[in-house]
């Protein structure tokens, strides 16, 4: 779910890139400020045993053939389990009015918003620090965890990609053109760093060394590289996807390794009764299939949404779709099929 603010990023649906690098930096909260992916296909190899669960979207009938579109595919939207009744007629991030009622696999379970953001490849991703406090105001442990590893990353891929020369954990280009300076020994550092592209750290060293760009000593230091990265490789997009594909195997590799407390916070939720004392939550799924259309009657009432549904593959006379008087009377119907399938499981 979103706010109207977070719906217009997603309208204008910035570029991968974007939210790899955020290019308004990181601040105090370093690795806390990092966007996650959200990867159905990551999130299957991490935790095979996947949750289907009937969940709710929230659209517009001009929006169901899109999401008719989605039917079994690994593109992830935003769900919830629980809204109430006023968010229901007014929307989230749409004009709200039709709620879809979704067979779906649980990526990520939350008890409220998760402020989860899209690509322009429909890939969502949500920041470290909303994990913190997932599960109330307690600090989980795991998170510091991911924290430090995050950040060793991070370090990690800007010696690799933007670095020639390391010396005792100290990323320092800040050499001029009096520096005694060893080519050989500096060679070594380079092939550590990145063996299979030893001519390019070769070329890179003899011709870049006088040129002054980074002096790195810190992990504060390390994300304003990062948060640069663009202006960096410019010109170069072969590397630059390197870098990005290397966060995303790092990214997965840190998950992987703290998978039994990371589970807890993605599922938790699914597990529980699924009740929620804030306006709604936020399920993110994929792998969908449509089972009903609800339509509150307030929308036929505006003539040309109703309009606009019987031009989707819903229309008004389908048998999937069912109209509600109010607001109030879609909440309840929802909370008793989410309480009903809670108690199985």
């Amino acid at each position: 779910m979103n706010t109207f603010k977070t719906y217009l990023k997603e309208y204008l649906a910035i570029s991968t890139s974007e939210y790899v690098f955020d290019p308004n930096g990181y601040g105090d909260g370093n690795s806390l400020y990092l966007k996650i992916p959200i990867s159905g296909p990551m999130f299957k190899r991490i935790w095979p045993d996947t949750i289907r669960a009937t969940v709710f979207h929230a659209t517009t009938p001009v929006n169901l053939n899109s999401l008719k579109k989605l039917e079994g595919k690994k593109k992830s939207i935003s769900a919830f389990f629980s809204m109430d009744a006023r968010t229901l007629e007014g929307g989230v991030a749409t004009d709200g009015g039709v709620v879809a009622e979704l067979d779906a696999d649980i990526l990520i379970s939350a008890r409220d918003d998760i402020m989860s953001q899209v690509d322009k490849t429909g890939r969502r991703w949500v920041s470290l620090d909303w994990f913190e406090n997932a599960l109330g105001n307690t600090k989980l442990p795991v998170v510091g965890k991911v924290e430090k590893d995050l950040n060793s990353l991070i370090m990690t891929l800007v010696k690799k990609y933007l670095v020639t020369g390391v010396s005792e954990g100290v990323i320092n280009e800040d050499w001029d053109d009096d520096d005694d300076w060893d080519a050989d020994d500096m060679m070594k550092q380079a092939l550590a760093l990145d063996a299979a592209n030893a001519k390019k750290a070769k070329e890179r060293l003899l011709g870049k060394h006088k040129d002054p760009k980074l002096v790195i000593k810190t992990v504060d230091d390390a994300f304003d590289a990062w948060s640069n990265m663009k202006k960096h490789l410019k010109g170069d997009g072969e590397k630059l996807r390197l870098v990005i594909k290397d966060y995303f195997d790092g990214v997965e590799k840190i998950i992987k390794k703290h998978k039994k407390g990371l589970g807890e916070i993605f599922y938790g939720y699914a597990k529980s009764r699924r009740q929620t004392d804030s306006g709604w939550d936020e399920q993110i799924v994929n792998n969908i299939k449509i089972k009903k259309v609800h339509v509150l009657k307030n929308l036929m009432d505006r003539g040309e949404g109703w309009k606009n549904l019987n031009d989707s593959p819903f229309p008004s006379s389908s048998r999937l779709v069912t109209t509600w008087n109010s607001g109030i009377e879609l909440e309840i119907y929802i909370r008793k099929i989410v309480k009903k399938e809670a108690v199985r499981k």
